[in-house]
């Protein structure tokens, strides 16, 4: 606030980009002047706190999540707000991205990695004796470039502030009021509002050929839908992408495809490194850095911006980018024609890995050239294509050996045996929340208070889970990241197959099994842990000893189910109830099981054991999603895979071994894979890395 002039009071408030001038003519000091200065005070304070939310200061939770403390959450901020904050320190900024370094930064994600650039300048309204400081939001406004018969057009997207981009923010103080450096940074978790809704129930899928695409229900009023790529760069012009623009509530990446001559890519727009792994397997100088990149869709009313309603781009690391030629150095085409050609396609992938997916003709677009036939060989699941030059000479009947070369890529291609939950916000019909369950006798895993309730609940059959207790706690996960967590850490849960809702603070739960089958199957774990541990662990066993018996335990007793994993890769309606063992207990009870099957018994066993375990969920650069186990090893975690120790048949130490206990990156050369997110809430993945 600044007082100018001394006839004349003008109070100026500067209100985002509106300045708002109130004026009092002066006179004598009696009730008109008292009651003029009583409404220009009460007009400053409504406009202030509109446009101003003052943040905590003092920590609600100490070491919440460790090593930081949490205030209390912040919410219903405009998204036009200054956050502020009292401080008799400076705080200049001059990276946007890091805000004022080790004094305060703001962050979109609660794992603290995932910088929103700001700006920190002193609080104008704060008198001289009582100083602010406020943390000011980016405005964001871009082009959106469409591509048609060869013509870009472009047309401006106003959306927002970096506040409507990054509806939830985590503000990090380092220093207390007055300078002074705090034991332990304190995390404020703040969130948005604008006047427009935002969409609900985004979810994402791949498509067949291998475009992301994304659905969400339809905004009341909504006259757009944008579609925003956040890409963390240097530079803020092209830190924010409009990606798309539709008035539908669904897109597709299929739009974003670019095509020079024969050579497309897709999804390019999307890649989350610099450098992708084939470019530096050529050009090893190169050094590749992974992009800070956040999908979402915002919906526009009446030009007003909603908060960005995020998409989570795990699962999504896998789609196709361009063609990886490497297949044909030494492919003799010339003298063994398409039956040189490998079974495989390898592409490389938004995260920047070579995968591997079936490699497919179309016979109809085989089509002769001179002495040639030139076969477009492409990669299942992808838009990807590379010609192939073959001597007709080579190929005796063309039909057959087309059908020869397809027939041979659908046998040698490998499905992959990992799936993933499914969860759907904002359900259309709200039911009443179950009674909360006694606490179950089986093992309940969770990284933090609000995991351990849901996982618990779960376990104990809940179908309609009560989360309000933990509303605004600090320092808690979302609530979808703590399912997540759940799920994959609670094998006596067998969630795998459930259905998911979110209405509100409750979460609805289609079980997969009936109650009493459910029970069962519980019953019938416990008692194989329990047999384990009384034959195969004793007195005096190390933890390594204790993880050994366990892996060659169930490499010798387990068998990998080849049959269920090609009925789910020939079905898209889902895997059938008679095959739901396959991925949960079926290792345990049936000792058979795809992946998923074999890190829940694992973990089941570990737990028995007395060990520390997580089960890890990733994908494979070879191709298709995977899952495994990290074991705690003394004052480290150790990576073990006992799907992939386990070659068929019994035990031994050449092959049953090899993925036993070692660190995340000796997992190479059709081992090397990429951790997915879900597997763990956010804020404590950073906790499971092998050193």
């Amino acid at each position: 606030m600044a007082v100018l002039g001394s006839l004349a009071l003008a109070v100026v408030l500067v209100v985002g980009v509106a300045v708002v001038l109130v004026l009092d003519g002066g006179g004598e000091d009696g009730d008109d002047s008292k009651d003029r200065r009583s409404r220009a005070d009460e007009l400053r304070e409504r406009l202030v706190s509109d446009t101003q939310a003052e943040l905590p200061t003092v920590a609600e939770a100490e070491d919440a999540v460790p090593g930081h403390d949490y205030s209390t959450v912040v919410t219903g901020v405009g998204t036009d707000a200054d956050l502020i904050l009292p401080a008799t320190y400076d705080a200049d900024v001059t990276d946007p991205w890091q805000g004022a370094a080790g004094k305060i930064e703001v962050y979109a994600d609660a794992a603290l990695t995932q910088p929103v650039p700001i700006a920190i300048l002193p609080d104008l309204t704060s008198s001289g004796s009582d100083p602010h400081l406020a943390i000011t939001p980016v405005k964001v406004r871009r082009t959106h470039i469409t591509r048609q018969d060869g013509q870009a057009t472009g047309t401006l997207a106003d959306l927002g502030t970096y506040w409507n981009l990054s509806p939830h923010v985590y503000v990090v103080q380092y220093l207390t009021p007055d300078g002074a450096p705090r034991p332990r940074p304190l995390v404020t978790q703040v969130d948005f509002e604008a006047e427009t809704p935002a969409p609900s129930q985004v979810v994402s899928s791949v498509t067949p050929d291998g475009d992301a695409l994304l659905e969400w229900a339809p905004v009341d009023g909504a006259s757009e839908y944008l579609v925003v790529l956040q890409q963390r760069k240097k530079d803020l012009e092209d830190t924010v992408r409009v990606v798309g623009r539709t008035t539908e509530p669904t897109w597709s990446s299929a739009e974003t495809k670019r095509c020079v001559r024969r050579a497309c890519t897709q999804n390019d727009v999307m890649k989350l490194t610099t450098v992708d792994a084939s470019l530096m397997a050529s050009l090893p100088e190169l050094t590749s850095e992974t992009i800070d990149a956040r999908l979402g869709v915002i919906a526009v009313v009446d030009r007003q911006a909603s908060v960005m309603a995020p998409v989570d781009l795990a699962g999504l690391e896998t789609l196709p980018v361009r063609s990886d030629r490497t297949w044909d150095q030494g492919a003799d085409v010339a003298g063994r024609g398409l039956a040189a050609l490998p079974s495989r396609f390898l592409f490389v992938s938004i995260d920047g890995s070579t995968r591997a997916t079936g490699a497919f003709v179309d016979r109809a677009e085989v089509r002769r050239k001179g002495s040639r036939w030139v076969v477009p060989l492409r990669g299942q699941g992808t838009r990807l294509v590379d010609p192939v030059e073959i001597p007709i000479r080579a190929v005796e009947d063309i039909d057959a050996a087309v059908a020869a070369f397809n027939e041979r890529a659908e046998r040698d291609y490998p499905p992959t045996g990992l799936l993933d939950t499914k969860i759907v916000i904002d359900v259309d019909a709200p039911q009443e929340p179950s009674p909360e369950l006694p606490p179950p006798d089986y093992p309940v895993f969770g990284s933090n208070e609000l995991t351990r309730f849901i996982a618990g609940q779960l376990i104990a059959g809940s179908t309609a889970i009560d989360v309000s207790e933990y509303d605004a706690r600090p320092g808690l996960p979302g609530l979808v990241d703590a399912l997540d967590e759940a799920v994959y850490q609670n094998p006596y849960a067998l969630a795998y197959f459930d259905g998911f809702s979110v209405d509100g603070s409750v979460i609805h739960v289609e079980p997969a099994y009936s109650p009493a089958e459910k029970r069962s199957r519980q019953e019938r774990m416990a008692d194989a842990a329990e047999a384990f541990v009384a034959s195969e662990i004793t007195t005096g066993m190390s933890t390594a000893d204790k993880v050994s018996a366990i892996n060659r335990h169930l490499v010798d007793d387990a068998d990998y189910d080849h049959a269920a994993l090609a009925v789910k890769s020939k079905t898209r309606s889902g895997i059938p109830d008679r095959l739901h063992y396959a991925w949960t207990d079926g290792i345990l009870l049936e000792s058979l099981g795809v992946c998923m099957s074999y890190s829940y018994a694992f973990q089941v066993l570990a737990e028995e054991a007395g060990l520390e375990s997580v089960v890890v969920s990733g994908d494979l650069a070879d191709g298709g999603g995977h899952a495994w186990n990290k074991v705690r090893i003394g004052d480290s975690w150790r990576a073990v895979d006992v799907t992939w120790n386990d070659p068929g048949g019994r035990w031994s130490s050449s092959s049953g071994t090899r993925y036993l206990m070692i660190r995340d990156g000796q997992f190479t050369g059709s081992a090397l894979r990429s951790e997915r997110d879900s597997w763990m809430s956010d804020a404590y993945l950073s906790q499971y890395a092998t050193r």
